[in-house]
């Protein structure tokens, strides 16, 4: 094995090795060792990351005599070695023996010495400049966090539309509060690169928003497909019934409205990304609730986060009574935005709503509160699932544009 290590590693064709496993009756510290091909200043030298159970280590070596010292004093039992016109296989069989195999092959091995990460839309992608986010092919340094943010969801996007039932027809999305509609022009660009016929309706209340994103669509030669409209959320009627709804940072109940729209037209899929929770966090007394209980309420801030984890645990709950699946999970790292959860639900007719149904009378219950959803979704649950009537909390309140929203950074 050493030999064979030894002469390929010197090869001229020499591309990539993986070295594994433990020759038998040896000792290997490592579980595993890659070599490779990289470009560093000008020059190509060849790296080694070492990796144990726990950790990797990477050397990078100008000359290949210490290198193949290093590796060929490891009886490592396995070989997978790639050179520029073949691949060679190796195992040490038990008894000693060294088993070869060799097949023809034309491997290209990347020289990057750091690997870049594969992403969902390109950095050349005509939006991004419409946008702003790009200019001549290159992201902006401005605009990389907001690059980043839209291949995060894009991913998500992608992944959802994977587990769904099979579509006739063009896939209708809606965006609902799109802002300056970064992400509406992503899924544009997404759906379409992927060979799925799509209609994609923006809608947001700012008029001069949605003029700026119906110019913008023209300068891209989208408007067969694309579209933005003024409205309030929830006097927005579709034309259509949306087979996808997304929304992203609509502030306190509007998400409520953007959930009960996509359950009462029966949307397969639903991406939304809560803002603020004003709604249910001042129903939130401390005398209101059992014992035990009520130091979770006392202090401000700890208020503000319970009634987050609430509202959007009911939220999800009441999502799963009506027939969806749903997860909750971070989508974005907390230095882009601190509102970075998503409600992820797709609909899956006939489930059993039991247990969401008694995770929803317990919380109304314990914590003496009614969800706005609750009252929106009123004819497709259970009547007295949430008895409380909803005391006067006044008007729903919304975040100015602000730096935590994805899409008016």
């Amino acid at each position: 094995m050493a030999d064979l290590i030894r002469d390929c590693v010197n090869h001229q064709e020499f591309q990539r090795a993986v070295l594994s496993g433990t020759a038998h009756g040896a000792q290997n510290p490592w579980r595993r060792v890659v070599i490779r091909k990289v470009a560093l200043q000008d020059a190509v030298q060849t790296q080694v990351t070492w990796h144990t159970d726990k950790a990797a280590a990477t050397r990078n070596y100008s000359g290949l005599e210490a290198l193949v010292e290093e590796v060929c004093e490891v009886p490592f039992r396995n070989a997978h070695i790639e050179l520029r016109s073949a691949t060679i296989e190796a195992r040490v069989a038990k008894r000693g023996q060294l088993l070869i195999s060799r097949r023809a092959a034309a491997n290209v091995a990347s020289l990057a010495h750091d690997r870049q990460r594969e992403r969902p839309i390109p950095v050349d992608a005509a939006f991004l400049e419409v946008l702003g986010v790009s200019h001549d092919g290159a992201v902006k340094p401005t605009g990389q966090r907001k690059y980043r943010q839209i291949n995060e969801f894009i991913r998500i996007l992608s992944a959802t539309l994977s587990t769904g039932p099979a579509r006739t027809g063009p896939l209708r999305v809606l965006d609902l509060g799109c802002g300056n509609a970064y992400l509406t022009f992503a899924t544009a660009h997404h759906l379409r690169e992927s060979g799925i016929t799509c209609t994609i309706v923006g809608v947001d209340r700012d008029v001069e928003t949605i003029a700026r994103n119906n110019e913008r669509t023209h300068r891209l030669g989208w408007q067969d497909h694309l579209a933005f409209t003024s409205s309030l959320i929830e006097h927005y009627v579709p034309d259509e019934a949306p087979d996808l709804v997304i929304a992203l940072h609509a502030c306190d109940t509007a998400t409520d409205d953007v959930l009960a729209l996509a359950v009462n037209h029966n949307a397969t899929y639903l991406l939304a990304s809560p803002c603020c929770h004003h709604h249910l966090q001042r129903q939130l007394r401390p005398q209101t609730m059992p014992p035990g209980f009520r130091d979770l309420a006392r202090d401000g801030v700890l208020k503000e986060q319970l009634g987050d984890v609430i509202t959007d645990a009911l939220r999800a709950s009441l999502l799963r009574m009506v027939g969806y699946k749903v997860d909750v999970f971070t989508f974005v790292p907390v230095e882009h935005t601190p509102r970075n959860n998503l409600i992820r639900a797709t609909r899956v007719p006939g489930r059993d709503t039991a247990e969401a149904e008694a995770s929803i009378r317990t919380l109304a219950a314990m914590f003496n509160i009614r969800p706005r959803l609750a009252e929106l979704l009123q004819h497709r649950i259970p009547a007295g699932l949430v008895p409380f009537t909803n005391p006067d909390v006044g008007p729903a309140r919304r975040c100015p544009p602000s730096a935590t929203s994805i899409r008016k950074q």
